[in-house]
């Protein structure tokens, strides 16, 4: 069996590995990166010029710009398909059209400091509600469509922090050009 090699700007993290089942301490450190990733997205973009915000990863990829509105807009997306599932277990997940977002002039143009604070917010929530979960929560499932899968609850946190770690090397990769 051959695998192709993983592209290292469009994965610079690797792609997205769950595990099978998650420890409460596993649980507790993906809260953490969660209530803290925000603060590495302020850190990083502090000084981007609009230049910076204009610059893209590799060819024909988003610019960084558009990378923070789709990291804000799909987080909160993520927390609420985490509360559609609490409330709606086993139901599949609403979906978008995350190129359509990110060609619409709001993501092209406006200011990610909107997005930094929309990330604040929402990780806050995020990080809330998954530490307020009973056991019997965190094995509530949702069906994924375009991963073909179900996804348990720290699953789904697991992938949010994946989500916003791949897209953070990404705005690293493409201020550093």
């Amino acid at each position: 069996m051959t695998t192709e090699p993983i592209d290292p700007l469009r994965f610079p993290i690797g792609p997205w590995q769950p595990q099978e089942t998650y420890t409460l301490a596993d649980i507790r450190q993906l809260v953490d990166q969660i209530r803290t990733l925000p603060d590495v997205y302020a850190l990083v973009l502090n000084n981007a010029t609009p230049d910076d915000l204009q610059k893209q990863y590799r060819p024909g990829s988003w610019t960084v710009q558009q990378l923070v509105h789709h990291v804000a807009d799909m987080h909160l997306l993520h927390f609420f398909r985490l509360k559609n599932a609490l409330v709606e277990p086993g139901t599949t997940t609403l979906m978008v059209d995350m190129n359509g977002w990110a060609a619409l002039p709001e993501a092209q143009n406006a200011p990610i400091s909107d997005s930094v604070t929309m990330l604040y917010g929402v990780h806050r929530r995020i990080a809330f509600l998954a530490g307020s979960l009973q056991p019997e929560e965190l094995a509530v499932t949702y069906y994924h469509p375009v991963r073909a899968r179900t996804l348990t609850i720290p699953q789904a946190l697991s992938m949010t922090v994946w989500h916003g770690e791949h897209h953070l090397a990404h705005i690293r990769l493409a201020m550093q050009a």
